[in-house]
């Protein structure tokens, strides 16, 4: 089995993960020469778009209701903070019913990508521009200020693919934005550790777990240069699902780590990267 990210034969199985959506094994590899960790999209017939619909309207009751969140704020902030400006248009990749865009003021022109058919109706009806399709198959009009790619890039199937897409419509000094899960910190260290099963492990929805090393020189020869970085414990942590008050305060240690200069450090597993394009 070659590397999906760069195509490297220096691969081994590292364990196997039984998934929690069709109940079969798949192989989990570890790339020896760039670092990253991949299930093989093919080890199993899947049909993508079918899974994301039904996890889309699962779980879930979505209404057309906008409520404000600390976190887009945040990101919003740091958005314009790394521009200096607040961005003329804004495409997110990924956007679910568009919370994230909603944070921007009327100045920018917000434009989302979803492959749910159910997550980008509400987009719509929000009166926001969503392109129901996987990126790859749209053909954009035009280049934007910022892109970002929010926990979307751990689903690809053809993530190189993918990342030359985004290559192709940021804006010269534009930013890239991009959150994924890593297998690189202590929080899948110390799960596994304990035996358990770190959640990102979640084959065929879950397929891809770059290495920093891997993510940061592919972008570089694209001409995005890395310009902030930090991690964040997604709240997502319960080591006592029968003791409640251990949980809170479990709780509120991640959250003030996430907002200390300790999410400089790959403690916690969703890692945030923004890239700015110098090259075109």
């Amino acid at each position: 089995m070659n590397c999906k990210f760069c195509n490297s034969d220096n691969c081994t199985v590292k364990k196997k993960i039984q998934s929690e959506h069709n109940q079969q094994l798949y192989d989990l590899y570890f790339c020896h020469a760039c670092g990253s960790c991949f299930f093989n999209d093919k080890q199993y017939s899947t049909s993508f778009k079918e899974l994301y619909d039904r996890i889309s309207t699962s779980g879930e009751n979505l209404t057309n209701d906008f409520v404000p969140s600390r976190k887009w704020h945040k990101q919003v902030f740091i958005i314009k903070k790394l521009l200096s400006k607040s961005p003329r248009s804004v495409l997110d990749v990924g956007c679910r019913t568009g919370d994230f865009l909603l944070h921007f003021g009327k100045e920018t022109e917000c434009e989302g990508v979803e492959i749910s058919d159910y997550y980008a109706g509400i987009g719509r009806q929000r009166g926001l521009t969503i392109y129901n399709n996987f990126l790859e198959n749209v053909d954009f009009k035009r280049k934007y200020d910022v892109v970002s790619a929010y926990a979307i890039m751990e689903h690809l199937v053809d993530p190189l693919k993918f990342i030359d897409k985004l290559n192709q419509i940021v804006n010269r000094d534009g930013l890239l934005v991009i959150l994924i899960p890593t297998y690189q910190c202590f929080k899948r260290k110390f799960f596994d550790f304990l035996g358990k099963r770190w959640h990102m492990y979640s084959p065929p929805e879950h397929l891809n777990f770059y290495s920093r090393d891997f993510l940061d020189r592919f972008l570089s020869e694209k001409g995005f240069y890395l310009v902030k970085r930090f991690y964040t414990s997604g709240g997502m942590i319960k080591l006592f699902p029968n003791l409640p008050f251990l949980n809170k305060i479990a709780s509120k240690l991640m959250e003030l780590s996430d907002n200390s200069f300790l999410n400089r450090l790959p403690i916690f597993d969703h890692m945030y990267s923004y890239y700015i394009l110098k090259l075109q």
